[in-house]
């Protein structure tokens, strides 16, 4: 952090504001008093009679609102030798994520009141990114018998999920979207069917068959995603598949959004810039679930992005320690980590598939924002000011060993990017600074 991190005023000046919210993409100058925005827009160019206040000269980078991450394994409780709140808000904060929403895959697992008041209280002790909870959708994680959705929301639990797992039971998920709808809370769903996707480790096909590898097909997708659309259609209430990988599960869910169900998808960064040969020669941190697709499919993730059929990118983040990964394939876990290579890998959809900036902004901060009814993910006057500034255009080289997340389980180290976190700031507090960017920062 920089010298009068406490200065309740703080004045961006020179900076590129992108908002999608408003559609703004702009050079201006951004106010933040108290907490929240006090004003932004091209007249606060010139920053003349301002007092008692902390300049910053943004040098035309970009100042946009903070990403909002729907889908994170933070470790704790349970893992925190993999990951703990402390060093999952560090290393959210260094890749410009003001908001995070744990999975409920912890241990004990996120079904009662105490487990979200526990993490609700180890967030406030780190004071640094926001952190939210998402509850199991039923009772640890079973899939029989439903949590208590209305008093699990009241304790401050933000969504409903089975984490990796879908609901088996066809009547306990026509069950849970009817009890949610009551509540209007969202269902958030990873589509594997749980029979085909049994013991499967990597994408079914093969280089599945040639390494000798159990496989999940992609119709354990695409058949689970057809099942819960029809029950959304029956019964009404929102639904959000996550991690989607496939070319069939765009076309299903676009037919849907057609149809105008409240139905809502997401993606992450590996699933659009890698595909399953990534586990030639077995490499365990390929390893994730749902599996790397073929070719095709990356592709198809990709332009479905582009062309907006997918709403939101989520880092997915799953740390793993080196003995979690270091096994034969079958015995590895899955996940890779994905804070802080959310951006830089997210660009390329900028920089070579041609995506506006705007529009790949609006699906790490407003496109979360609205489906987690959160105000923020917006650069609104009265809002909180969660913000990040970027250099998205000096080349740097992503290294696992500089990366601040307890567990190192990337498959991109070396990678050649762009997009670097500057400042993160969260409720008007500047809660990160790249120690390597130096910044005109006046105080005045």
């Amino acid at each position: 952090m920089i010298e009068a991190k406490n200065k309740s005023k703080i004045v961006f000046k020179n900076a590129r504001i992108i908002d999608p919210h408003s559609g703004f993409d702009d050079k201006a100058g951004l106010i933040v008093e108290n907490k929240v925005i006090k004003d932004f827009g091209k007249h606060l160019l010139k920053n003349d009679n301002i007092d008692d206040a902390l300049i910053i000269d943004c040098n035309n980078n970009i100042l946009c609102p903070g990403f909002i991450d729907l889908s994170a394994n933070i470790g704790e409780p349970g893992e925190e030798f993999k990951e703990n709140v402390n060093t999952a808000s560090d290393a959210a904060l260094a890749s410009g994520i003001t908001s995070i929403v744990c999975m409920p895959n912890t241990n004990p697992i996120i079904d009662q009141i105490p487990i979200i008041q526990y993490i609700e209280k180890r967030a406030k002790e780190t004071n640094g990114v926001k952190i939210y909870a998402s509850a199991s959708i039923t009772k640890n994680l079973e899939g029989e018998k439903l949590t208590e959705m209305g008093l699990l929301l009241e304790a401050g639990a933000i969504l409903f999920s089975e984490a990796n797992q879908v609901i088996r039971n066809t009547k306990v998920m026509k069950q849970a979207l009817t009890y949610a709808k009551n509540f209007d809370a969202t269902i958030m769903i990873s589509p594997q069917d749980p029979d085909l996707s049994l013991n499967g480790v990597m994408n079914g096909g093969a280089l599945a068959n040639k390494l000798g590898l159990p496989g999940i097909p992609k119709v354990a997708e695409i058949l689970q995603i057809e099942r819960d659309i029809r029950l959304l259609e029956n019964t009404g209430g929102k639904l959000h598949f996550f991690n989607i990988t496939t070319k069939e599960a765009i076309i299903a869910i676009e037919n849907a959004k057609n149809k105008e169900l409240n139905l809502t998808c997401s993606t992450a960064p590996h699933y659009f810039t890698l595909n399953e040969t990534a586990v030639d020669e077995w490499k365990t941190f390929a390893k994730v679930f749902p599996p790397l697709r073929s070719e095709i499919d990356r592709e198809a993730i990709y332009n479905a992005l582009i062309n907006n059929k997918i709403d939101i990118i989520s880092s997915h983040h799953t740390p793993q320690d080196q003995d979690s990964k270091r096994l034969p394939f079958e015995q590895a876990e899955f996940g890779i980590i994905g804070f802080e290579t959310l951006l830089p890998i997210s660009l390329d959809l900028y920089f070579n598939g041609k995506m506006k900036l705007i529009n790949l902004i609006d699906k790490l901060t407003y496109q979360p924002a609205k489906l987690l009814n959160l105000n923020s993910g917006k650069l609104k006057i009265g809002s909180p000011a969660d913000l990040t500034l970027i250099d998205i255009n000096t080349p740097h080289k992503l290294k696992l060993e500089n990366m601040i997340s307890k567990s190192k389980n990337s498959l991109f180290d070396d990678y050649n990017a762009k997009g670097k976190i500057l400042y993160t700031i969260v409720d008007g507090r500047i809660v990160y600074s790249d120690p390597n960017m130096k910044l005109s920062v006046e105080k005045k």
